[in-house]
């Protein structure tokens, strides 16, 4: 694996188990381990004060089309796995989008096979989703947010009032700031990504959160209720975990899934050993 613990040093004070941010070191009765789940950040050498952590022999999988592959096929994904990755300038070789659009309508046609990458802006935002992916907001007069806020609240809307439409928000991290863009495009042609969003049936979501645990012990917690950009991007990207949500409305019909499928989004960092995982764990019994 990517780092190894020097046993001859180690003092088991479990300094690093704190300072990893990818759930990859673990106390095991009384011994310090780093598992397979190490993307290869190098975190814990920076806070071990009696230098026992070193490089292995190994390194982590962090090959974006690899890793595609692989989910697909363990997976049986017969759809594309959606890349996202925040940058302030379209990189070379990224178009911008052009005109308005929805990011999740985006998505559905990567999910389809139907697009490929793009740099989406604010100004591109045909919703304020934008806000809820760290982008800002395009600017808009006030005759058309209000006629918006009429139009997603009370009867047949999303919340009956606006005080209800602004209030999942407080419920999740704020960004700490305003980014340019979002490079959005399927996971094979976007290398070290801040997060992968995957369409998934149950049984998908189950092999998928079993292999998670499988080295950390952590349960992958969803949300739903709220927007769906807001409940795909947010918690992997600021807190550094995974999450599910079932979307909104708008979000499902604009991503095409189908009934039975449910969104599960991964910090890219995450992926590789819970990939690996995949074949550990109670399902490849059946």
């Amino acid at each position: 694996m990517p780092f190894v613990i020097d046993y001859s040093l180690c003092v088991g004070c479990g300094t690093c188990i704190g300072n990893c941010p990818n759930r990859a070191i673990v106390r095991r009765d009384a011994e310090v381990i780093i598992t397979g789940m190490c993307c290869d950040c190098g975190a814990c050498r920076r806070f071990c004060g009696v230098n026992a952590i070193n490089k292995g022999k190994a390194k982590a999988e962090l090959n974006n089309k690899k890793l595609d592959r692989e989910l697909k096929k363990r997976l049986s994904l017969t759809r594309n796995i959606v890349a996202l990755k925040f940058a302030d300038k379209a990189p070379k070789r990224v178009p911008v989008e052009d005109g308005l659009n929805f990011w999740c309508h985006i998505c559905g046609d990567i999910f389809e096979g139907s697009a490929e990458s793009v740099f989406f802006t604010a100004k591109n935002s045909v919703c304020g989703g934008s806000a809820a992916l760290g982008l800002g907001i395009r600017s808009l007069n006030r005759d058309d947010v209000l006629a918006m806020m009429e139009a997603i609240t009370g009867e047949g809307g999303y919340f009956t009032c606006s005080e209800f439409f602004t209030k999942p928000r407080s419920l999740y991290p704020p960004f700490p700031r305003v980014y340019g863009g979002l490079i959005i495009g399927p996971l094979q042609q976007i290398k070290m990504p801040d997060i992968v969003v995957l369409p998934v049936n149950a049984k998908q979501m189950s092999m998928l959160s079993t292999a998670y645990a499988f080295e950390t012990g952590e349960l992958i917690l969803g949300n739903a209720g709220g927007g769906t950009c807001l409940g795909t991007v947010t918690i992997p990207f600021l807190e550094n975990r995974p999450t599910f949500t079932c979307g909104d409305h708008g979000g499902r019909m604009h991503m095409r899934l189908k009934d039975e499928e449910s969104l599960v989004s991964f910090p890219y960092r995450l992926v590789p050993g819970t990939v690996n995982n995949l074949d550990r764990t109670v399902f490849t019994q059946e």
